[in-house]
């Protein structure tokens, strides 16, 4: 099988990709068995379906227009890139491996001090590991806890050098383990995210791979496998109750998740003028689009489209042309400087753009560090390299 890597790997392609993956979660049928987040599909109708329609063309339109305008970039590149920042460079590896680790230390250490070994054990062997969440997020702030995202970039770039160069060193081992731990205490979709960045890392400069069906079956398989179990361990009486089995609650997640973002988006796209006047305030707890369409309540990230109506009115048409022409941009200027640190990044962008038909994940705080570690420090050490050898060469005598 040919993958065209090349093309599909570009935020305007990968963005349309999960929208087409929500619409399809969204009508495929329950079978009777599945929990599909509503009772009452929305309706499509002519109105919803031209709104929403438009959405989307401009944000594939606006990250192709970036990405056109970051290929120029290319005549920027120096002729010579910087050791440092090649993606084999092991001081940069190094630094991101130890900035993830006093993230995930800290979330480590907040979760001992609110929890007992014993009631930690008791939460995970009863498959409710999400109260462990509470330990850091009950008085959450913005610190060291939130150098935990960084895991994604020091995975990746751990699966990366395990792939190419089968090298299973104790660091390489080291950042794959606290990317199992951080997947398994809070953040699942990190996997998918590292998932991801390892293959836009391992394929970088190829035009197509080919993968036999059959192993891509396989590792698809793997990461369900992997994403099923991390779902039992985090809400395993809600699926006991619901009588689903390992299995079909491995199924039932993906499709939820998938699906309910296409059914608020459908169901409120109608009535966009209500959710953009901000008339209508929180109703029992409730934001407004429930009131016009049928999910559960236990469903928060529903459509990016319908929040940012909610925040900030039709101004979020301006807003999301903006910010995916800069998105494009960002991504295609920083991949043209070659197979570099940089890449890393990219692969940040790549994921958030896969994740906007649900949520704006360019404005969380989790992007905000990517995106500040991802390029910042690079950019530090690099400058600081370069302003020892410029100081060196000042002060070096004459003669000598």
């Amino acid at each position: 099988m040919k993958i065209p890597v090349r093309a599909i790997l570009k935020p305007s392609r990968m963005s349309m990709i999960a929208v087409a993956a929500s619409f399809a979660a969204w009508i495929l049928p329950s079978f009777g068995v599945l929990n599909k987040g509503f009772d009452t599909p929305s309706r499509l109708d002519i109105t919803s379906g031209l709104v929403l329609a438009c959405w989307y063309l401009l944000i594939f339109t606006s990250f192709t227009a970036g990405e056109k305008v970051g290929e120029l970039a290319c005549f920027l590149r120096p002729r010579r890139i910087d050791r440092l920042i090649d993606l084999d460079s092991n001081l940069i590896y190094y630094a991101f491996s130890l900035v993830a680790a006093v993230g995930l230390g800290t979330m480590l250490v907040e979760i001992f001090r609110y929890f007992s070994w014993q009631e930690m054990i008791l939460f995970v062997s009863l498959g409710e590991t999400n109260e462990l969440k509470e330990a850091w997020y009950a008085n959450y702030s913005i610190g060291w806890i939130s150098l935990r995202y960084v895991v994604l970039f020091s995975s990746s770039w751990a699966l990366y050098r395990i792939f190419r160069s089968k090298s299973f060193s104790p660091m390489n081992l080291i950042n794959v383990f606290m990317l199992a731990v951080l997947a398994f205490m809070s953040f699942r979709l990190i996997l998918i995210a590292s998932t991801l960045s390892t293959v836009f890392l391992l394929s970088f400069g190829k035009r197509s791979i080919t993968v036999s069906g059959l192993k891509l079956a396989a590792w698809a398989s793997f990461l369900f496998l992997i994403l099923s179990a991390l779902n039992i361990s985090r809400n395993a009486g809600y699926y006991q109750a619901n009588g689903l089995s390992f299995w079909l609650a491995g199924v039932n997640e993906i499709d939820a998740y998938l699906g309910t973002p296409f059914q608020v988006a459908v169901g409120t796209a109608p009535f966009t003028d209500q959710l953009a006047a901000g008339g209508i305030g929180p109703i029992g707890g409730m934001e407004p689009y429930r009131l016009y369409v049928d999910i559960l309540q236990n469903y928060m990230t529903n459509s990016a489209f319908v929040h940012l109506h909610q925040q900030i009115g039709y101004l979020a048409w301006p807003y999301i042309t903006v910010l995916c022409c800069f998105m494009g941009f960002a991504f295609e200027s920083m991949a043209s400087l070659g197979k570099t640190v940089f890449l890393l990044p990219c692969g940040a962008i790549l994921y958030a753009s896969a994740e906007l038909w649900r949520l704006d994940l360019f404005e969380q705080g989790t992007f905000m560090v990517w995106m500040i570690v991802g390029i910042g420090l690079p950019a530090f050490l690099l400058l600081a390299q370069h302003s020892g050898i410029f100081l060196k060469k000042l002060y070096r005598t004459p003669g000598r």
